[in-house]
């Protein structure tokens, strides 16, 4: 965003991210599909097929939902580094970790061991620590 013209910085910059998202994974799938075709010698249908499934009818809520929810946290992400800087905003975007990581432990039950879960918290104490030393750098 940094290096993007005035007229295609901030709320602008989400059009083209989002073009240039669906593009890279159109051609991610192209090329996937090539490889079993050529590569492996399968048949067009066979190609296909290796493919993994969309889940279409399963996934259209939850991926919708969950869809808009992360476009919302992106712009609000790049809103804050506009705001904040890229020291101190992305360092805060980064602190969703402990998020996910709190979610992965109490709800998920992925991992088990109090050793491992003891050392996910002290690591952190230290991101939290970080992101309020950084807060304190910004000059508004």
């Amino acid at each position: 965003m940094h290096f993007a013209p005035p007229e295609a910085s901030g709320l602008g910059y989400v059009i083209s991210f989002a073009i240039a998202a669906v593009v890279v994974t159109f051609f991610a799938w192209v090329i996937r599909f090539s490889f079993h075709f050529f590569q492996l010698g399968m048949s067009f249908q066979r190609g296909y097929q290796a493919l993994p499934s969309f889940h279409v009818r399963e996934l259209w809520l939850r991926g919708t939902v969950f869809g808009v929810l992360w476009n919302i946290a992106n712009i609000a992400s790049m809103m804050s580094v506009q705001a904040l800087g890229e020291g101190v905003g992305y360092s805060i975007i980064q602190a969703n970790m402990l998020v996910a990581g709190m979610w992965g432990i109490f709800y998920f039950k992925e991992v088990q061991r109090v050793n491992t879960i003891l050392k996910w918290f002290a690591a952190a104490v230290v991101t939290i620590t970080g992101v309020l030393l950084l807060s304190y750098e910004h000059e508004n």
